[in-house]
């Protein structure tokens, strides 16, 4: 395994979604991420990071180890640093069978993934497939969820050159490697940003953490908007223009997929740059559809974009400076306007900011290890 990351997909519900963020101005929201308690691990930043100790440091050749959204190595014969991830979509876990068609799953399967390359600014190249099918299930079936990786490949130029297939005991369990390229020089990375950059957002925030609670909490909405939710959730875009563009240009400092939340992954990249973060709450970007649908869901819509995660979008740092180029290179290739979601400070947390003060929301998106009694199991 090259790269370590684990949490592939926020599918399971926001921890406490009807409750107001700003519930508390003292409480520190983080989930434990990089502690120990007593010797055992708390939270998978911490798990990730006791691998790397038993792991050892990345040989020569390695550009970037364990701890990014893709491992970066460096070989002779190949132009740029070829780029390696992974992540694995668990039934029970990571999706539910009641709502997601399998054609469905293979296509978010190889999508999670194309995040990942995007975030480091890479072409996608090759991916292996590994496949737990439970043997009492009906293998033709298993083509449904091929043809949905397929599709996939097809729209983003991705080969799938090979892979494994296992029996399960009971649940579908689908692992993608993908590998893809990225010029040396301009490979994007968690570490970079420096204090007084800006912090910006591909696009809005919410969307298939709100879709999510529609496909289990079936509420009465409009057919339109409920279906834009789900499809949100469903069938995430990778933003691989965005990111080929921000590396091609030099217009990042630092960059990350929104996986996992804005509030744990802005604390990743604040953890991997040495800096802190300041968000004031009225530039949080909630969706118009999440702001439409929250009350019907029952749900904190600044909850659901903070830290619902899934949106996949790009979550990037740029210097003041470049401020201007930055908006006339996305609106040269026909992309929406990246949208300024705060400024790197200096300290190592990240708060949120309104009139009434700041909470420290570090960490506190979807953690697949912190144990949490609200928060509910698909």
């Amino acid at each position: 395994m090259v790269k370590l990351r684990m949490a592939a997909a926020n599918i399971k519900e926001a921890a406490c979604p009807g409750e107001p963020l700003t519930m508390s101005r003292n409480d520190n929201l983080e989930t434990g991420a990089g502690k120990r308690g007593g010797g055992r691990l708390l939270g998978e930043t911490a798990l990730i990071g006791a691998l790397a100790e038993v792991f050892g440091p990345p040989p020569p050749g390695v550009v970037l180890g364990i701890g990014d959204d893709c491992a970066a190595v460096s070989l002779k014969g190949v132009e740029g640093n070829l780029l390696w991830t992974m992540d694995t979509l668990v039934e029970g876990v990571h999706f539910s069978l009641s709502y997601i068609t399998l054609a469905q799953l293979g296509w978010k399967a190889l999508a999670v993934n194309l995040s990942d390359i995007a975030a480091m600014g890479g072409e996608p190249l090759h991916a292996l497939v590994s496949l737990g099918w439970p043997p009492e299930r009906d293998l033709t079936l298993a083509l449904e969820l091929a043809e949905g990786l397929a599709q996939a490949a097809r729209e983003y130029g991705v080969a799938i050159i090979g892979g494994d297939t296992v029996a399960s005991p009971g649940l579908v369990a689908v692992t993608i490697t993908l590998t893809g390229v990225v010029p040396r020089r301009r490979m994007l990375r968690r570490a970079g940003a420096r204090v007084g950059d800006l912090i910006y957002l591909t696009g809005e925030l919410g969307e298939a953490a709100a879709g999510l609670q529609v496909l289990k909490r079936r509420p009465e909405l409009d057919a339109d908007l409920q279906a834009a939710l789900v499809a949100a959730h469903l069938a995430p875009k990778p933003q691989l223009v965005a990111g080929r563009l921000l590396a091609g240009q030099g217009l990042a400092s630092a960059a990350i997929d929104t996986s996992d939340g804005v509030a744990s992954d802005l604390y990743h990249l604040c953890l991997a740059s040495g800096v802190g973060a300041a968000i004031p709450a009225a530039a949080v970007p909630v969706s118009p559809r999440v702001l439409a649908a929250a009350p019907y869901l029952r749900a904190d819509p600044m909850r659901l974009a903070l830290m619902g995660g899934e949106d996949y979008q790009l979550l990037f740092t740029s210097p003041p400076h470049k401020a201007v180029r930055l908006h006339q290179a996305f609106a040269g290739v026909g992309l929406p306007p990246p949208l300024l979601l705060g400024e790197i400070v200096a300290g190592d947390r990240v708060s949120l900011i309104d009139a009434a003060g700041e909470v420290d929301i570090s960490g506190a998106g979807y953690d697949h290890f912190h144990l949490d009694p609200e928060n509910e199991a698909i």
